[in-house]
Protein backbone atom coordinates (compact mmCIF):
# COMPACT_ATOMS: atom_id res chain seq x y z
CA UNK A 1 0.00 0.00 0.00
CA UNK A 2 1.51 3.47 -0.93
CA UNK A 3 1.72 5.36 2.20
CA UNK A 4 1.92 9.04 2.08
CA UNK A 5 3.52 11.08 5.57
CA UNK A 6 1.54 14.54 6.31
CA UNK A 7 4.11 17.45 7.67
CA UNK A 8 2.73 17.09 11.66
CA UNK A 9 4.75 20.54 11.64
CA UNK A 10 2.69 22.56 8.83
CA UNK A 11 -0.52 21.22 10.52
CA UNK A 12 -0.05 22.77 13.84
CA UNK A 13 0.82 25.99 12.12
CA UNK A 14 -2.76 25.37 10.35
CA UNK A 15 -4.42 24.60 14.07
CA UNK A 16 -2.57 27.57 15.93
CA UNK A 17 -6.25 29.78 14.63
CA UNK A 18 -8.21 27.35 16.14
CA UNK A 19 -6.22 27.46 19.58
CA UNK A 20 -5.83 31.29 19.90
CA UNK A 21 -9.48 30.98 18.91
CA UNK A 22 -10.39 28.35 22.31
CA UNK A 23 -7.61 30.23 24.13
CA UNK A 24 -9.21 33.39 23.63
CA UNK A 25 -12.99 32.93 23.96
CA UNK A 26 -14.43 33.66 27.41
CA UNK A 27 -16.04 30.11 27.90
CA UNK A 28 -14.00 27.13 29.56
CA UNK A 29 -11.09 25.83 26.70
CA UNK A 30 -11.98 21.84 27.83
CA UNK A 31 -10.56 19.81 29.98
CA UNK A 32 -8.96 17.36 27.25
CA UNK A 33 -6.85 20.09 26.62
CA UNK A 34 -6.05 21.50 29.84
CA UNK A 35 -5.36 17.83 30.18
CA UNK A 36 -2.74 17.31 27.62
CA UNK A 37 -0.71 20.36 28.53
CA UNK A 38 -0.35 19.42 32.74
CA UNK A 39 1.09 16.56 31.34
CA UNK A 40 3.07 17.41 28.31
CA UNK A 41 1.71 14.77 26.23
CA UNK A 42 -1.30 13.31 24.08
CA UNK A 43 -2.33 9.71 24.55
CA UNK A 44 -3.19 8.43 21.17
CA UNK A 45 -4.72 5.32 20.78
CA UNK A 46 -3.28 3.44 18.05
CA UNK A 47 -3.98 -0.23 16.76
CA UNK A 48 -1.51 -3.18 17.16
CA UNK A 49 0.11 -3.22 14.16
CA UNK A 50 -1.09 -2.06 10.88
CA UNK A 51 1.09 -1.07 8.03
CA UNK A 52 0.53 2.32 7.03
CA UNK A 53 -2.03 3.31 9.35
CA UNK A 54 0.07 2.38 12.84
CA UNK A 55 2.60 0.44 13.41
CA UNK A 56 6.07 0.20 15.47
CA UNK A 57 9.02 -0.90 13.85
CA UNK A 58 11.71 -2.45 15.85
CA UNK A 59 12.95 0.68 17.50
CA UNK A 60 9.44 1.34 18.86
CA UNK A 61 9.44 3.86 16.80
CA UNK A 62 5.37 4.35 15.42
CA UNK A 63 4.59 6.19 11.66
CA UNK A 64 1.41 5.85 9.63
CA UNK A 65 -1.53 7.98 8.30
CA UNK A 66 -3.23 7.74 12.01
CA UNK A 67 0.24 8.55 13.65
CA UNK A 68 0.99 10.89 11.95
CA UNK A 69 -2.98 12.60 12.87
CA UNK A 70 -1.31 11.92 17.00
CA UNK A 71 1.99 13.82 16.10
CA UNK A 72 -0.18 16.94 13.72
CA UNK A 73 -1.62 17.54 17.31
CA UNK A 74 1.01 17.28 19.78
CA UNK A 75 2.71 20.28 17.49
CA UNK A 76 -0.50 21.90 17.37
CA UNK A 77 -0.85 21.72 21.26
CA UNK A 78 2.65 21.33 22.74
CA UNK A 79 5.11 22.76 19.67
CA UNK A 80 6.43 19.47 19.37
CA UNK A 81 5.28 16.46 17.36
CA UNK A 82 7.13 13.90 19.41
CA UNK A 83 5.13 14.60 22.00
CA UNK A 84 2.67 11.39 22.04
CA UNK A 85 2.31 8.47 23.94
CA UNK A 86 0.84 5.72 21.60
CA UNK A 87 -1.21 2.83 23.32
CA UNK A 88 -2.11 0.20 20.90
CA UNK A 89 -5.00 -1.45 21.57
CA UNK A 90 -7.57 -4.30 20.05
CA UNK A 91 -10.83 -3.45 18.60
CA UNK A 92 -12.12 -4.59 21.80
CA UNK A 93 -10.65 -2.58 24.00
CA UNK A 94 -10.81 0.57 21.75
CA UNK A 95 -14.25 2.02 22.75
CA UNK A 96 -13.55 1.22 26.23
CA UNK A 97 -10.07 2.93 26.30
CA UNK A 98 -11.55 5.96 24.90
CA UNK A 99 -14.65 6.48 27.09
CA UNK A 100 -13.22 5.77 30.52
CA UNK A 101 -10.50 8.47 29.31
CA UNK A 102 -7.38 6.36 29.26
CA UNK A 103 -6.66 7.95 26.11
CA UNK A 104 -7.15 11.45 24.41
CA UNK A 105 -8.53 10.16 21.13
CA UNK A 106 -8.90 6.91 18.92
CA UNK A 107 -6.80 6.98 15.93
CA UNK A 108 -7.05 3.49 14.73
CA UNK A 109 -7.94 2.69 11.61
CA UNK A 110 -11.45 2.92 12.67
CA UNK A 111 -14.93 3.07 10.63
CA UNK A 112 -17.14 6.11 11.17
CA UNK A 113 -21.07 4.32 11.80
CA UNK A 114 -24.15 6.57 12.89
CA UNK A 115 -24.26 3.78 15.93
CA UNK A 116 -20.33 4.46 16.91
CA UNK A 117 -21.31 7.96 16.59
CA UNK A 118 -24.92 8.55 18.03
CA UNK A 119 -24.84 5.60 20.85
CA UNK A 120 -21.11 5.37 22.14
CA UNK A 121 -20.62 8.73 23.31
CA UNK A 122 -18.11 9.51 20.85
CA UNK A 123 -17.94 12.42 18.10
CA UNK A 124 -17.17 11.33 14.46
CA UNK A 125 -13.90 13.82 13.58
CA UNK A 126 -13.03 13.61 9.74
CA UNK A 127 -12.79 11.01 7.60
CA UNK A 128 -9.15 10.64 6.36
CA UNK A 129 -9.27 7.49 4.46
CA UNK A 130 -12.21 6.07 2.66
CA UNK A 131 -11.87 1.93 2.19
CA UNK A 132 -13.85 -0.82 2.01
CA UNK A 133 -14.26 -4.87 2.95
CA UNK A 134 -12.35 -6.90 0.98
CA UNK A 135 -11.52 -10.52 0.70
CA UNK A 136 -8.09 -12.41 0.77
CA UNK A 137 -7.67 -15.83 -0.77
CA UNK A 138 -4.64 -18.36 -1.31
CA UNK A 139 -3.72 -17.51 -5.53
CA UNK A 140 -4.39 -21.22 -5.97
CA UNK A 141 -7.35 -21.14 -4.70
CA UNK A 142 -8.26 -19.76 -8.51
CA UNK A 143 -11.56 -17.84 -6.76
CA UNK A 144 -12.19 -14.16 -8.40
CA UNK A 145 -15.19 -13.59 -6.41
CA UNK A 146 -16.24 -13.64 -2.96
CA UNK A 147 -19.27 -15.46 -3.90
CA UNK A 148 -17.71 -18.43 -4.99
CA UNK A 149 -16.90 -19.25 -1.16
CA UNK A 150 -20.33 -20.37 -0.82
CA UNK A 151 -19.65 -22.80 2.91
CA UNK A 152 -15.95 -21.93 3.43
CA UNK A 153 -14.67 -20.88 6.80
CA UNK A 154 -13.50 -17.47 6.63
CA UNK A 155 -11.17 -15.76 9.56
CA UNK A 156 -12.37 -12.45 10.77
CA UNK A 157 -11.63 -10.25 13.79
CA UNK A 158 -14.58 -9.91 16.53
CA UNK A 159 -16.11 -6.49 17.70
CA UNK A 160 -15.77 -5.32 14.16
CA UNK A 161 -17.90 -3.78 11.37
CA UNK A 162 -16.30 -6.71 9.38
CA UNK A 163 -17.91 -9.71 11.50
CA UNK A 164 -21.50 -7.75 11.00
CA UNK A 165 -20.65 -7.11 6.96
CA UNK A 166 -19.58 -10.79 6.65
CA UNK A 167 -22.59 -12.24 8.06
CA UNK A 168 -25.06 -9.56 6.62
CA UNK A 169 -23.39 -10.79 2.77
CA UNK A 170 -23.72 -14.40 3.74
CA UNK A 171 -27.00 -14.18 4.40
CA UNK A 172 -28.31 -12.09 1.34
CA UNK A 173 -26.14 -14.37 -1.00
CA UNK A 174 -27.47 -17.51 0.50
CA UNK A 175 -23.53 -18.57 1.06
CA UNK A 176 -23.48 -20.35 4.16
CA UNK A 177 -20.03 -19.01 4.92
CA UNK A 178 -18.35 -20.39 8.40
CA UNK A 179 -16.60 -17.23 10.34
CA UNK A 180 -13.80 -18.35 12.33
CA UNK A 181 -13.59 -15.37 15.18
CA UNK A 182 -10.25 -14.08 16.52
CA UNK A 183 -10.23 -11.26 19.40
CA UNK A 184 -6.83 -10.76 18.49
CA UNK A 185 -5.49 -9.06 15.13
CA UNK A 186 -2.44 -11.41 15.19
CA UNK A 187 -4.41 -14.54 16.26
CA UNK A 188 -6.81 -13.73 12.73
CA UNK A 189 -3.37 -13.43 10.26
CA UNK A 190 -1.77 -16.70 11.98
CA UNK A 191 -4.87 -18.64 11.77
CA UNK A 192 -5.19 -17.69 8.22
CA UNK A 193 -1.86 -18.01 7.13
CA UNK A 194 -1.63 -21.50 8.75
CA UNK A 195 -4.60 -22.39 6.48
CA UNK A 196 -7.34 -22.91 9.19
CA UNK A 197 -9.46 -20.39 6.90
CA UNK A 198 -10.12 -20.42 2.98
CA UNK A 199 -10.22 -16.68 3.09
CA UNK A 200 -9.52 -13.58 5.67
CA UNK A 201 -11.83 -10.50 5.68
CA UNK A 202 -11.28 -6.87 6.78
CA UNK A 203 -10.67 -3.77 5.33
CA UNK A 204 -9.13 -4.05 2.04
CA UNK A 205 -6.34 -1.63 2.99
CA UNK A 206 -5.77 -3.89 5.94
CA UNK A 207 -5.46 -6.91 3.67
CA UNK A 208 -2.68 -5.27 1.57
CA UNK A 209 -0.71 -5.14 5.01
CA UNK A 210 -1.63 -8.32 6.22
CA UNK A 211 -0.16 -9.73 2.93
CA UNK A 212 2.91 -7.14 2.72
CA UNK A 213 3.74 -7.82 6.27
CA UNK A 214 2.34 -11.27 7.18
CA UNK A 215 2.81 -13.31 3.76
CA UNK A 216 6.45 -15.15 3.39
CA UNK A 217 5.50 -15.19 -0.38
CA UNK A 218 2.73 -12.26 -0.94
CA UNK A 219 2.81 -13.23 -4.43
CA UNK A 220 0.84 -16.81 -3.19
CA UNK A 221 -2.34 -14.49 -1.62
CA UNK A 222 -4.61 -12.25 -3.52
CA UNK A 223 -6.87 -9.61 -2.86
CA UNK A 224 -10.09 -10.04 -4.62
CA UNK A 225 -11.20 -6.75 -6.47
CA UNK A 226 -15.46 -6.71 -5.03
CA UNK A 227 -15.90 -4.84 -1.98
CA UNK A 228 -18.86 -6.06 0.27
CA UNK A 229 -19.37 -2.45 2.27
CA UNK A 230 -18.31 1.23 2.43
CA UNK A 231 -15.91 1.81 5.66
CA UNK A 232 -15.05 5.36 5.98
CA UNK A 233 -11.96 5.55 8.55
CA UNK A 234 -10.90 8.25 11.06
CA UNK A 235 -10.23 9.34 14.72
CA UNK A 236 -12.79 9.84 17.25
CA UNK A 237 -13.39 11.49 20.49
CA UNK A 238 -15.46 11.46 23.54
CA UNK A 239 -18.53 13.80 23.45
CA UNK A 240 -18.70 16.65 26.03
CA UNK A 241 -15.81 18.44 24.67
CA UNK A 242 -16.11 20.53 21.69
CA UNK A 243 -13.30 22.41 21.64
CA UNK A 244 -10.69 19.34 21.50
CA UNK A 245 -13.24 17.91 19.21
CA UNK A 246 -12.76 21.55 17.13
CA UNK A 247 -8.84 21.26 17.53
CA UNK A 248 -8.90 17.40 16.27
CA UNK A 249 -11.06 18.30 13.37
CA UNK A 250 -8.92 21.34 11.93
CA UNK A 251 -6.06 19.59 12.84
CA UNK A 252 -6.50 16.92 9.94
CA UNK A 253 -8.02 19.82 7.67
CA UNK A 254 -4.66 20.85 7.91
CA UNK A 255 -2.76 17.99 6.70
CA UNK A 256 -4.93 18.41 3.74
CA UNK A 257 -4.06 21.45 2.62
CA UNK A 258 -0.12 20.47 3.26
CA UNK A 259 -0.71 17.27 0.77
CA UNK A 260 -2.64 19.54 -1.47
CA UNK A 261 0.57 22.78 -1.08
CA UNK A 262 2.72 19.46 -1.82
CA UNK A 263 4.51 19.34 1.61
CA UNK A 264 4.15 15.57 2.25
Amino acid sequence: MNEKHFNPNLAGIVAAAVLGSVMASPCYAGKTLEAIKARGQIVCGVSTGVNGFSAADSTGKWTGLDVDVCRGLAAATLGDPEKVKYVPLTSQQRFTALQSGEVDLLARNTTLTQTRDASLGFFATVTNYYDGQGFMVPAKSKIKSPKQLKGQTVCVQSGTTSEKNLASFSKSNGLNLKPIVFEQFEAANAAYFAGRCLAYTTDASGLASIRSKEAKHPKDHVILPDLISKEPLGPLVRRGDDEWFTIVKWVIYGTFEAEEYGVT
